[in-house]
């Protein structure tokens, strides 16, 4: 993990990050402009240089990451997709999931490139919805309205 730093995350992340606009745009598609996917870096010890170990939710307006908690989701760096279904479920129905499923790989297409370009790789790390979910909903700070999609390993080319 000493190859990853806080400037090819950044980049990486930059994939995500909205462009101003009188709604927020980004470089992939969702249903309804509705964009319920989000996106969490997990770090184990010791983190990056200026990012400490734990789970970081990645804010596509301010292109920031926030700190969710200490608690690393997993023994390697990694990166997840996880949807808010109440931000889609009131418009979309029984069609949420489905959505949120495109929605992502739209997403992880937009983050390959992104991470060609600053030097990572990224790699299926398995489904998140099989995971331990009392210890993702801890590490994420999520709650019953959230729903893993995908994690993705990253590591330096």
């Amino acid at each position: 993990m000493a190859d990853l730093s806080t400037d090819s995350l950044g980049r990486l992340l930059g994939a995500l990050a909205s462009r101003p606009g009188v709604l927020p745009k980004y470089r992939y598609a969702s249903a309804g402009t509705l964009y319920p996917v989000q996106a969490y870096l997990s770090l184990p010890a010791p983190g990056v240089p200026g990012l400490p170990p734990g789970c970081h939710y990645h804010d596509p307006e301010a292109h920031a990451l926030a700190p969710v908690s200490d608690h690393p989701a997993g023994d390697v760096p990694l990166l997840l997709l996880i949807a808010q279904m109440a931000a889609i479920e009131p418009v979309y129905g029984a069609l949420s999931e489905d959505f949120c499923m495109l929605e992502a790989g739209y997403m992880t297409a937009a983050l390959e490139d992104a991470a060609a370009e600053a030097g990572l790789a990224l790699e299926d790390a398995g489904d998140p919805a099989g995971w331990d979910r009392p210890g993702l909903t801890t590490a994420l700070a999520l709650d019953a309205t959230h729903a893993p999609l995908l994690a993705l390993r990253i590591s330096a080319r």
